[in-house]
């Protein structure tokens, strides 16, 4: 995506951001765009006609309206109207992304994803969820993933920090040091 893209997204976002807040709304708004990029991804045609930049932006308007308007929060309705009239529905996905990074700082959240080897016991996910709350002093929403290739430990990702925990990874080092050395 290009840098022009890019900050018309966050600018979107921020906009969006601020008045689902003003209307206490970030949550419902939240939900509502995650179960409509759902729906994008899992049916082709809708995404097909959604980016389409042959259909005219007030059918486009008329189907959001039609499909959604009682299932949707006004402020959803007006976005998505704004994205389509803007012709901007390419950035959909990015100013979702954007916009749920705003609403995780105003909840003092990250998001964290634990790669394990095997299933961590419940006890070592919580003692993993409050060392990283304890590290970054914000609430930890943590996704345990399973990667047998890692051999044994962990690797946590957060945001854009890895920590590498694992028998891979440390066998890894071990190796570039021996051949640093050779």
């Amino acid at each position: 995506m290009a840098t022009r893209d890019v900050r018309a997204a966050r600018r979107y976002a921020a906009a969006l951001f601020h008045a689902a807040k003003k209307e206490g709304v970030l949550d419902v708004v939240e939900h509502e765009l995650d179960e409509l990029l759902t729906a994008l991804h899992d049916t082709p045609v809708l995404k097909e006609f959604w980016l389409s930049p042959l259909v005219p932006a007030p059918k486009k308007s008329a189907l959001i309206e039609k499909t959604f308007a009682d299932r949707l929060n006004p402020i959803t309705i007006g976005f998505l109207n704004l994205l389509i009239n803007k012709r901007r529905e390419e950035l959909l996905e990015y100013i979702y992304t954007d916009f749920r990074r705003l609403v995780d700082q105003a909840r003092h959240l990250l998001r964290a994803e634990a790669v394990f080897a095997v299933p961590p016991t419940p006890d070592e996910e919580q003692a993993l969820r409050e060392s990283l709350q304890k590290r970054t002093g914000a609430n930890v929403e943590l996704r345990v993933r399973l990667d047998p290739e890692i051999l044994g430990g962990v690797v946590i990702r957060l945001q854009d920090t890895i920590i590498d925990g694992s028998v891979r990874g440390s066998l890894e080092r071990l190796r570039e040091r021996f051949l640093q050395k050779a």
